[in-house]
């Protein structure tokens, strides 16, 4: 009956042994599929997108920033924007640009032309003002986690356009980001209301660079690098 008894006992810890190694394979085996399937950090990313559509920020009535010298920000995102635009035409982007005028859009009409595209992405362009006059540097905004990464590339690219602060990527609802069902960004290039960078973000030489760089970092985010 020991003899029985022993043997029992032995089966049953085979048998659980068994049941802990297979429960520890399956364990692994779904780690791999969830790394693989989140593409690293970032995740997948923006997934695969032809068309950019281009926001920029404010237009007529709205002028956005007031600078402490030089033009209003929706003069100076505007600029910004059609450099960009032409910069991702030349590398065989399609471009879609939400104005191109001195005109103002209501928010919902700006989500209204991206979300009419499929294969897409939003760039949203801005420049910052506030009431500390030191704050200065250039940051990125997005909503969804698919436009974490493509945050993430035109913020390393932008920050080579001009010395300045890294004010990094961060989640914010912003309308234009949270409505937009295409994986969206609104950059912040630099703050109009400090006097040293307003006098940088005011020559069309700064600009033209911002632009090179964040189509770069556009481009990077269509090739799926890992900024």
């Amino acid at each position: 009956m020991l003899q029985y008894e022993m043997r029992c006992s032995w089966v049953i810890q085979f048998v659980i042994g068994r049941r802990r190694l297979l429960a520890c394979g399956l364990l692994f085996s779904l780690m791999l599929t969830g790394c693989e399937s989140t593409g690293g950090r970032y995740g997948v990313g923006a997934g695969h997108f032809d068309t950019v559509v281009l926001d920029a920020g404010h237009g007529a009535h709205d002028s956005g920033g007031r600078p402490r010298a030089g033009v209003n920000e929706k003069v100076l995102a505007l600029d910004t924007s059609r450099r960009i635009a032409d910069i991702l035409r030349r590398n065989g982007m399609r471009v879609i640009e939400t104005r191109r005028t001195d005109v103002f859009l209501p928010l919902g009409d700006r989500v209204a032309i991206s979300n009419r595209y499929p294969n897409s992405v939003f760039v949203s362009i801005h420049y910052n003002w506030a009431r500390r006059k030191g704050a200065r540097g250039i940051e990125m905004f997005y909503y969804s986690r698919k436009s974490h990464r493509l945050a993430a590339n035109i913020l390393r690219e932008a920050l080579r356009a001009y010395p300045t602060e890294n004010r990094s990527v961060k989640v914010s609802g912003f309308y234009v980001l949270k409505n937009n069902k295409r994986p969206a960004v609104l950059c912040e290039l630099g703050f109009v209301s400090n006097a040293a960078e307003n006098a940088k973000i005011q020559q069309a030489g700064v600009r033209q660079r911002l632009a090179e760089r964040v189509a770069a970092g556009i481009l990077s985010e269509q090739a799926g690098r890992e900024p």
